[in-house]
């Protein structure tokens, strides 16, 4: 088999996934000219023919022989191609390329499904009717848009539905209040005793820090001076008396009194020379 005189392809320089070293299977290349999986026969591409010549039925054929039977052939048939790459390098850049082509594809988005409508003002119900008013409500609609005219005595399949749900409403809803009152009974008894729990607790905590500070030696410093002390027991005089208190006395008389008698005469000197003066 002859080449077709061209450069021979370097397997160095094909992208890795345009090739297949795998052991233990047929060396194959993607022909440069129809982008087409050929297998490689002494450093060959085989012979094949271009893309669309061949029939029906050899067009889903891998591999086509060495002389193609009618039909162009392809230009890159017999094409020379130098595998200088060695099968764990090729391996290498394989999972190389697969990691970057995942890396690019886009996330897949999720699209948030749209809220419902809103129902219009006239379906809206308030919410302080019960089920029974709500029944009876709607079975008063429909009556006014009948079209068979419902009565009393003579009503359509959906009147009657819609009336016999009223009356099973009516005969349950009496025992559904006496559930609700005996449940808020019982939430409020449980409200009251955790209060009160609450507040004996506070007592108690109130009532220990009392008796951890009723002995003056408790609190006060180490120093135990007694406005200290006094301030720590925190007691209350009564009006108009002296309390238990006292400092250091201020002295009422002079400790000399001749010296303070010659004090007092030379200021009495001092203010009389300026009236005089004057």
């Amino acid at each position: 088999m002859r080449h077709n005189r061209r450069a021979p392809l370097l397997a160095s320089l094909l992208p890795p996934e345009h090739l297949s070293l795998r052991e233990g299977e047929p060396r194959t290349i993607v022909c440069p000219d129809c982008s087409t999986w050929r297998r490689l026969e002494r450093s060959m591409i085989t012979p094949h023919r271009a893309p669309g010549a061949a029939p029906a039925s050899d067009r889903p054929r891998r591999y086509v022989g060495a002389k193609p039977s009618g039909g162009p052939r392809c230009p890159g048939s017999a094409q020379r191609v130098t595998i200088d790459i060695s099968v764990e390098e090729w391996g290498e850049r394989l999972l190389a390329a697969d990691s970057t082509a995942t890396g690019r594809r886009s996330a897949r988005q999720h699209s948030k499904p749209l809220p419902a409508p809103a129902p219009a003002v006239a379906q809206m119900t308030p919410a302080r009717l019960t089920a029974v008013e709500a029944a009876r409500a709607a079975y008063r609609a429909h009556r006014a848009s009948c079209r068979t005219g419902c009565t009393d005595k003579r009503a359509c399949p959906e009147g009657m539905q819609l009336a016999g749900r009223v009356e099973r409403l009516q005969r349950t809803q009496p025992r559904r209040d006496e559930v609700r009152r005996e449940l808020e009974q019982v939430q409020r008894t449980m409200a009251r005793r955790a209060a009160s729990a609450a507040a004996r607790s506070r007592a108690g905590e109130w009532r220990r820090h009392g008796e951890a500070t009723a002995s003056p030696a408790a609190t006060a410093k180490r120093s135990g001076t007694q406005i200290e002390e006094a301030n720590n027991t925190r007691r209350n005089h009564p009006a108009h008396t002296v309390s238990g208190v006292r400092g250091p006395q201020v002295p009422l008389a002079p400790l000399d009194e001749k010296a303070f008698d010659q004090r007092q005469a030379e200021l009495g000197r001092q203010y009389a020379a300026p009236t005089a003066a004057a």
